[in-house]
């Protein structure tokens, strides 16, 4: 693959982590027009799956799983992606966009953990100094003098990352060999149809009487923070190979906390600054330094659902496969 490739690549993937890193922010301003939780996520995974949908089968994607494999899929959204988003955006009512995200981003520390203790990844030492600065940078966010944040917003934040490892470790062992595409578009219809059960129990009246933008906030979340931030992770990590496009996902929080300074008017305490560096240096350093290295551009050869399992919502706990994910981030 030539030079040229690799760096539009790149730049493909630092295109997703902006995109993803705009979920946080699009939801808080649909919650400011009067959108609440269920409504927010009825509508960015409403729309988001049936475009997924047609995303695989316009790219030449097999939509026709056995029927096994869908269920699970399904499953997996239903059950185990609806609550993980359940609890991201609830902790969005109660703490700033910037601080919900770093707490999510402990993820990739946490899947290494739990890889560790299921024997499926040895613990070196690039492995700890990962951790350590991702936990350490946690700490330093939440603890420096002038940090108060919402004592339940930090822990359904904790949670949803918490919740957000096992789903990884489960999907991992379940999901192997499925498109990651066309799983990631079940995936999403399975956990729209979780919220339009849970939009009919509670009743429909946020999602009636909000102001446009909110529905324009939340149709954002859904085309630009999932379909488009999952096609161009899927086209960057089939340039460049897992292990850059892992270490180019992980400014995800960075583009978070930008935004929310600038367009939503977060403080920018040094907790932020200097826990938040911490934690992206971390998730950096695992796929970069994990044994063992995968070369700068490379990626598997073999059907359309091998580009290194990239993008779908089964995300590997080896090291170098480690910040795959799908259109089902939160």
């Amino acid at each position: 693959m030539s030079p040229r490739d690799r760096r539009a690549g790149l730049l493909l993937c630092l295109a997703s982590a902006a995109a993803f890193g705009s979920l946080a922010i699009f939801g808080k301003q649909a919650y400011a027009s009067g959108l609440g939780v269920v409504e927010v996520l009825v509508l960015r995974f409403g729309i988001a799956g049936p475009l997924l949908l047609v995303l695989a089968a316009a790219t030449g994607r097999g939509l026709r799983l056995r029927r096994p494999v869908a269920l699970r899929l399904l499953a997996l959204g239903a059950f185990g992606y609806a609550v993980q988003s359940t609890l991201f955006f609830t902790a969005l009512t109660r703490i700033s966009a910037s601080l919900a995200a770093l707490l999510l981003y402990l993820y990739p520390a946490l899947v290494t953990a739990g890889a560790v203790a299921l024997g499926r990844h040895r613990l070196d030492r690039a492995t700890v100094l990962g951790l350590v600065l991702a936990l350490a940078g946690i700490a330093l966010v939440l603890g420096l003098p002038g940090e108060r944040p919402d004592p339940l917003g930090v822990a359904l934040g904790l949670a949803a990352a918490c919740w957000y490892t096992g789903y990884i470790l489960v999907a991992e062992h379940l999901l192997r060999g499925v498109d990651p595409l066309v799983a990631s578009a079940h995936v999403a219809c399975g956990a729209a149809c979780s919220f339009l059960v849970a939009a009919g129990a509670v009743g429909l009246d946020g999602l009636l009487s909000a102001r446009p933008g909110g529905y324009a906030a939340a149709g954002a979340m859904a085309v630009l923070g999932t379909a488009l931030a999952l096609g161009t992770f899927i086209a960057g990590i089939a340039r460049v190979g897992s292990a850059w496009a892992s270490i180019a996902s992980s400014f995800e929080p960075v583009c978070t906390v930008a935004l929310g300074v600038v367009v939503l008017g977060d403080p920018l305490g040094l907790g932020t600054v200097v826990g938040g560096a911490a934690v992206v240096a971390g998730a950096v350093l695992l796929p970069l330094l994990a044994e063992p290295r995968e070369a700068v551009g490379s990626s598997r050869r073999g059907s359309p659902g091998d580009v290194d399992a990239a993008a779908g919502p089964v995300v590997s706990s080896r090291l170098n496969d480690m910040l795959r994910r799908g259109s089902t981030r939160r």
